[in-house]
Formats: structure tokens, C-alpha cells, sequence
């Protein structure tokens, strides 16, 4: 497997485009893909360590800086940054519905992705390298520490510490809490703003409404909506845009083109299918082994008053929107998705055979790592991450209530600073 290395300047810095030709199964290495990363070097940074960007996700390629911020900008003060395009998604052989195979989606998890990174590792003549990560991007770190420690030299991880101990039914059960309280905030800082929600779904409910894509919008899909509870400015974002949701149109109450227009945005997933087609799978036999996660978060839901797919938004009973959750109608209602329909329901029967990650391996052998965890996360638990911070062999962590899970976005370069210093510090 050569190594083939391009190299440029921009941003100010020496840019390398590496591609490395790895397998999709590296237990059957029978049919292989290029595999691609930048590397950013920083002026007079040549001989610098070098620290690998896991993207969150999944499915989702690396960034592509048009300027130096954030956590980037903080970590190339010390650090030469890999932004490595996870298999199935950018310039790593993108998977979308022109390409669409669907024997390789359960080759796209956190086990793989981390074994196409040791691949490039080696093949960069790399004893060993930092690796950084936000939210899936740690449960990657999670699965490196568990399968290649040796080759760590230190992690940093942002609201991506996973479950180890819970199947991917208890993890729904405990987002799907999380977000009933996170509703219960959002109500009380905007009291009008649940009767709005229940109004326009009762409309929905009741009265054909089209996206300009041109489907029909659901009050179930609207509800998918809640993802941005989990949002530093979700709260506000939310509150904006169901201000004035409504207009007449010749005697009749319709709901208003710009409010169709930026919701048709939110719930599309155009932009990014594989998420909604791998994201439970990412969750597939941490427990349960062979067990298939079988749309766990569409069962869940179920169970818990207010989240129910036909809850009645005039009832009394709760009502709630939903989170970072993907049910199996949304193949069927987003024409995004539509193509995907019959590779995700057999990825959600698919027998997961072992965990990803190896809760004994991380506390006999895991690097030195640092982990910003957020009390208040709906999507990454702070209870499980806790329980996974205590199972490292030497994790320290940096807990806070002041951001979400996008604390990346608010303030990316002084949270990277605080792990920093969690890692010199001792």
C-alpha cells in the first residue's frame, strides 16, 4: 500500500494531501479504496508532533478550513493536524445514492474507521500521534485506545466519551430523558412556545402542507426538529422560527412559505444521508453481541409519554419534539433518504458480533487522554461518559455545564486549551 503525498501552500500553511489505498474489510482485503487525509502544517511546524482530527457523526467528511479557528487554530500551536475523511464520506470513496452499495455500510463503524487510521499511521512513518475528537470522533478515540494504544501518544475528546455498558435500547431510553428535561428548560425560558409547537402540529395533522421540495410535511417529521435542543443556540434558533409560523391566504390559515423554507432545510438530510443510514449503527453490540439494534431508537420512543410517534398534540399529555433519533419512516418521507431505505432496514437487522470498544483494554492500556464532558448533553449522556472517563486507564476529565454539545462552536480553541493543559498539568 503506497503512499502517495501531494503538497501546496494556503491559509498560510504548508498543505499535504495524503492517499493511502486501504481494504473495506481488513479481515477480507480483497477490494480496496483510496483513503484520504490533509495535513496542515504551520509555518516553521515541519518537525512538529502530529495530531489526527476525528470528525463527528457519523458519516460526515473531515473539515474544510477556509480560515484557521477553533479547536484547528489552538491545535496547530503544538500540533501538525491530520483532517482525516472517514471512510464512505468525502474524498475517502463517498458513499451516496449514485454509489449507494449496501454490503459496505456495515464496514463504515468506529472499528474500521480506526484501523484505516493505523493503517495511514504507519504508512507516515509515525511511532505514534495525539488524536483528537469530537462527539463520534471519540467514540473512534474510544475504539483506537481499545485496539492500538500503542500507537497514542495522547487524546483529546469533546462530548465523545460513549456508552460502554448500556445497548443501544438503554442509551435511547437515557437521551430520550435527557431531552424531556432539556424540553422542560426550553418551555420555562419560552412559555407561549409548547402551545405553538403543538398548534402547528395539530395543523400538520390535519391539513396538507408541502416542503418546496415537494413532499408532504408530517407533524412527526416537524418533530425531528427537537435535534437542536442539544444546540448551545438551539433555544433561541427554535423560538425564532416558530415566532410567527403561520399566514393567510385567500380567508384560510396556512403555514408560511418562509416557515416551510427553513424547516424544509433543517429536516432534509441532503446534505448528509449516511448519517441517517449508519447512525444507529454505531451503537450495534456493545451489549448485546450479534444482537441487531433492530431501529432501537423508533421502539424506544414508545415507552416514554410525550415522545410516542402518534402523540396527540391537543391531549393534555405531554407532547414533546424529538432529538439526534432516526426512525425508519424518514426513508420513506425524505427524498433524500428514499434511496437508502432498503440498506438501512438491513443494517438495522444486522448482527453486530463483538463490541468496538474493550472496557479491560482501555483500563490496562490507554493513553494519557483529556475529555471535555457537558453535564447537560442530550446526545452523548453525562452519566455514561462518566462511567467511560472512570473505566481509562488515565483520563482526565474537564466537566461543564457551560456549553452543549457543540461546545466546539462556541469556543473550540479555549476548551482544546483547557485539555492541553489537563495534559501537562500532570
Amino acid at each position: 500500500m503506497t503512499l502517495r503525498t501531494t503538497t501546496s501552500r494556503h491559509l498560510g500553511l504548508t498543505i499535504k494531501e495524503h492517499r493511502l489505498s486501504v481494504p473495506w474489510d481488513h479481515d477480507n482485503p480483497s477490494e480496496t479504496f483510496d483513503l484520504f487525509a490533509r495535513e496542515l502544517i504551520p509555518a516553521g511546524g515541519e518537525t512538529l508532533p502530529v495530531m489526527v482530527y476525528f470528525q463527528g457523526g457519523p458519516g460526515f467528511p473531515a473539515p474544510r478550513p477556509d480560515s484557521i479557528q477553533g479547536v484547528i487554530a489552538e491545535a496547530l500551536r503544538h500540533y501538525r493536524v491530520i483532517l482525516l475523511d472517514q471512510r464512505g464520506t468525502g474524498r475517502s470513496a463517498r458513499i451516496d445514492d449514485r454509489n449507494l452499495r449496501g454490503d459496505l455500510l456495515p464496514l463504515l463503524r468506529q472499528e474500521f474507521i480506526v484501523r484505516d487510521a493505523e493503517l495511514l499511521r504507519e504508512a507516515l512513518a509515525l511511532k505514534q500521534w495525539a488524536l483528537y475528537g469530537q462527539s463520534f470522533g471519540g467514540f473512534c478515540i474510544t475504539t483506537y485506545q481499545s485496539l492500538f494504544p500503542e500507537s497514542i501518544e495522547s487524546a483529546y475528546l469533546t462530548g465523545g466519551l460513549p456508552a460502554l455498558f448500556d445497548s443501544a435500547d438503554q442509551l435511547y431510553e437515557t437521551t430520550f430523558e435527557k431531552l424531556r428535561r432539556r424540553h422542560l428548560e426550553f418551555y420555562r425560558q419560552y412559555p407561549w412556545i409548547e402551545d405553538r409547537i403543538r398548534e402547528v402540529c395539530h395543523h400538520l395533522d390535519c391539513s396538507d402542507e408541502h416542503l418546496p421540495t415537494g413532499e408532504r410535511l408530517s407533524s412527526r417529521r416537524l418533530r425531528t426538529l427537537g435535534i437542536n435542543l442539544g444546540r448551545g443556540t438551539g433555544f433561541h434558533a427554535l423560538a425564532y422560527l416558530f415566532e410567527q409560523p403561520f399566514s393567510v391566504s385567500q380567508g384560510e390559515k396556512r403555514l408560511d412559505s418562509a416557515f416551510l423554507q427553513a424547516v424544509g432545510q433543517q429536516v432534509s438530510f441532503a446534505g448528509a444521508p449516511l448519517y441517517a443510514a449508519i447512525h444507529e449503527s454505531i451503537y450495534g453490540g456493545i451489549v448485546n453481541a450479534s444482537a441487531p439494534t433492530n431501529w432501537a431508537a423508533h421502539r424506544v420512543r414508545e415507552t416514554i409519554p410525550g415522545f410516542e410517534e402518534d402523540a396527540d398534540p391537543k391531549a393534555k399529555e405531554p407532547f414533546y419534539l424529538t432529538g439526534e433519533h432516526i426512525f425508519p419512516w424518514q426513508f420513506e418521507e425524505d427524498p433524500a433518504l428514499r434511496p437508502f431505505k432498503p440498506s438501512a432496514e438491513a443494517l438495522a437487522q444486522h448482527p453486530w458480533p463483538a463490541s468496538p470498544y474493550d472496557a479491560e483494554a482501555l483500563r490496562q492500556h490507554a493513553a494519557t487522554s483529556a475529555a471535555a464532558i457537558y453535564v447537560d448533553d442530550i446526545f452523548v449522556p453525562f452519566e455514561q461518559s462518566m462511567a467511560t472517563a472512570q473505566t481509562y486507564k488515565d483520563l482526565r476529565p474537564y466537566i461543564t455545564n457551560i456549553y452543549q454539545h457543540d461546545g466546539i462552536r462556541a469556543d473550540g480553541a479555549a476548551i482544546f486549551a483547557r485539555l492541553r493543559t489537563l495534559i501537562d498539568d500532570h
